[in-house]
């Protein structure tokens, strides 16, 4: 790959990653579309954006995640305690996504790679135009903070999250809305949907990498897209929060989706 292009697919990551509208569907759509990529390096190229913007989310959570840690460590064997936490939250959530996601990741794993362009096209803008149909089924004002997050809030929140595996569909839209759903406010449903994005995407790329996902690619590429999201990822993350706050992305969800469905049965490929 040249700069040009990984300069590119780093941008889209790490400005997407962070807006309900799913970062992997837009990337997808740039290097196929865009950029003339092969399908079969989709998988790939994506676990090595992804792992850009996950560095990124943690050093922009960094001191949450050592408290997090610390609070853990004073009393690591009460689980009840930690159970109606964030701690409980975030291990619950993972179970929930789990439970829904891995089975359809494998699926994915094993199909995604042998769709040409206008089937993965087609597939992804459907996909966006149910994550569109999630954004706007949110409820409205909310009132609880994140602090009052337990484990319930994290197998509901993990159960809508892990159908994000799903080709189009955004982790970013159905956790929020999981989220909301549970009654938190739209501040404290960013911010716990952005935490639970990481250990998310970790356990996401151990299962495609231990179960041999990984098409062959230039490991140089691979790195260079990783840094490339990760410095976007991580200059754009705080604005993204604050703008994501004021704007309604169900529409654009709706309209991504509508352009990219309509490109893989009218001309991609």
């Amino acid at each position: 790959m040249d700069i040009f292009q990984i300069i590119l697919l780093g941008l889209v990551q790490g400005i997407t990653e962070w807006i309900p509208i799913s970062s992997k569907t837009q990337d997808t759509f740039v290097y196929l579309k865009l950029l003339g990529g092969d399908p079969a390096s989709v998988v790939t190229i994506l676990l090595y954006l992804h792992i850009g913007t996950l560095l990124a989310a943690t050093i922009y959570f960094r001191k949450e995640i050592i408290s997090l840690a610390q609070e853990f460590l004073r009393r690591p064997t009460d689980v009840q305690a930690h159970a109606n936490g964030k701690i409980g939250f975030l291990v619950a959530a993972l179970i929930g996504t789990g439970i829904i996601g891995v089975p359809l990741l494998l699926i994915e794993k094993k199909f995604l790679p042998s769709l040409d362009a206008s089937a993965l096209l087609a597939v992804m803008g459907a996909g966006l135009i149910v994550t569109g149909v999630l954004l706007l089924k949110q409820k409205g004002a909310n009132a609880r903070a994140a602090e009052s997050a337990d484990w319930k809030d994290g197998i509901f929140t993990g159960l809508l999250q892990g159908l994000s595996v799903l080709p189009g569909v955004s982790r970013a839209g159905t956790s929020t809305t999981g989220l909301i759903w549970r009654g938190f406010d739209s501040g404290s449903s960013f911010n716990l949907s952005f935490l639970l994005s990481i250990p998310t995407v970790v356990f996401a790329e151990i299962v495609f990498y231990v179960g041999g996902g990984v098409a062959a690619f230039p490991v140089t590429d691979g790195i260079l897209l990783a840094l490339s999201s990760f410095v976007f990822g991580y200059l754009t993350l705080d604005i993204i929060l604050k703008l994501v706050k004021k704007v309604n992305l169900a529409y654009v969800a709706f309209a991504l989706g509508i352009i990219m469905a309509a490109a893989g049965l009218f001309g991609a490929g």
